[in-house]
């Protein structure tokens, strides 16, 4: 199973220098099943790149995906009428969800798109759109096993759980602390997971003040969830407008010393799942892929970067791979993954023949995945794909 992110925002989208490590573009998460099957959670302003993204690996193939949507607030669904598969003959989307019937979700998503709100209606997509009404029981589709709990937030919303090929993924968003039923519930769904995303938009001293009702969480509850129910990894998620990359970073930094293994979901980000699968990360886009060479190299490399208190902090890990424009290495996982990082590539004189040769520059991750037994089978560690800045770039070409 593997996880994309594709919108990490909550609110509103917020398309801002400040915010471009985490992005602004709200919620949409892509799984794909090991069987192929597409399942998107969520249709937030995301889902126009995910779109884009499925129109140019599947060409002219058709394209069949499933839908749940965890409430219907515009953040959530706001991306549909961008979303272009849906504009092409014979392709096919199921949407799902436990808050409306078929009918009402029908007018619920396609609300949206009546005059005066867009130009253009649904009759211009000429995709088959199909709308189901999930009960309170899991429902097996394809293979994986999709579950839901109730939330508490204004107008209600779902959690969504999806076991499949062998591994758990938890989506708990738009959801407040204090209601016993709701909290019971979020633990119930969240117990085991390998992954639990989760809903951290306030802080716990806004929750106590000016944002009580307003129906979101923070990284505190988070972490008391998944130190509770045994999850093995928690993502903050559904990040507030007001929140640019630095806040974020002190958020993380905050959760972890409550929860360790914690980080901040990001825009692009994959993991795959189960986490003892060898790290099979892709640096570059599909485009990059095809006309890129990438070269194994195993070096030690060492990481520097600046935590949000400003004090720099380091780790030691390994290269894999690196091509002209990205790198992919293995490093502890208290890395500060939303960090740019500053990397010391050292390449032996057993192997230029010219004395040893440092390669120093500023890589940004752009994908993660957990590994196992790479660093030493004590260390928990992330496979890391991040990309060159240009002045490496010229050097590795030289």
């Amino acid at each position: 199973m593997k996880i994309k992110f594709w919108g990490v925002r909550g609110s509103t989208p917020t398309p801002e220098r400040r915010n471009s490590r985490y992005g602004g573009n709200t919620p949409c998460i892509e799984i794909r099943l090991a069987n192929g099957t597409l399942i998107i959670l969520d249709c937030g302003t995301g889902c126009r790149a995910l779109g884009k993204s499925l129109l140019r690996e599947f060409g002219e193939k058709p394209i069949a995906g499933y839908v749940f949507l965890t409430h219907f607030h515009w953040d959530h669904i706001q991306g549909i009428p961008f979303f272009l598969p849906l504009y092409r003959k014979g392709n096919a989307f199921l949407y799902h969800s436990v808050l409306r019937k078929g009918q009402e979700l029908k007018q619920a998503v396609e609300g949206q798109m009546i005059n005066p709100y867009f130009p253009v209606d649904m009759t211009a997509m000429g995709a088959s759109r199909h709308f189901y009404e999930l009960g309170d029981q899991p429902i097996n589709l394809k293979g994986a096993i999709i579950s839901s709990a109730p939330l508490n937030h204004p107008g209600e919303c779902v959690a969504y759980r999806v076991d499949a090929d062998g591994a758990s993924f938890v989506l708990a968003t738009d959801t407040e602390p204090g209601s016993y039923f709701h909290d019971r519930a979020v633990r119930e769904i969240s117990r085991g997971a390998d992954v639990l995303v989760y809903d951290a938009q306030y802080t716990p001293e806004q929750l106590r003040g000016e944002k009580k009702g307003w129906g979101h969480s923070s990284w505190a509850e988070g972490a008391r969830i998944a130190e509770a129910c045994g999850v093995k990894r928690l993502m903050l998620f559904h990040h507030d407008p007001e929140n640019d990359d630095a806040f974020i970073d002190g958020l993380v930094e905050k959760a972890r010393q409550e929860f360790p293994n914690v980080s901040a979901a990001s825009e692009g980000a994959e993991i795959h799942l189960p986490q003892e699968e060898s790290a099979r990360q892709v640096l570059v886009t599909d485009h990059e892929r095809r006309v890129e060479r990438r070269y194994h190299v195993e070096l030690p490399v060492r990481l520097s970067w600046k935590g949000p208190d400003g004090q720099t902090r380091s780790a030691t890990g390994v290269s894999r791979n690196i091509s002209r424009s990205g790198i992919y290495f293995i490093a502890p996982r208290d890395l500060d993954f939303g960090s740019p990082l500053d990397m010391n590539l050292l390449v032996p004189d057993e192997i230029t023949h010219r004395g040893d040769t440092h390669f120093e520059y500023r890589t940004r991750p752009v994908r993660q995945v957990d590994c196992h037994g790479v660093l030493g089978s004590h260390v928990p560690s992330l496979g890391i794909g991040a990309r060159l800045s240009p002045a490496v770039e010229a050097a590795l070409a030289s």
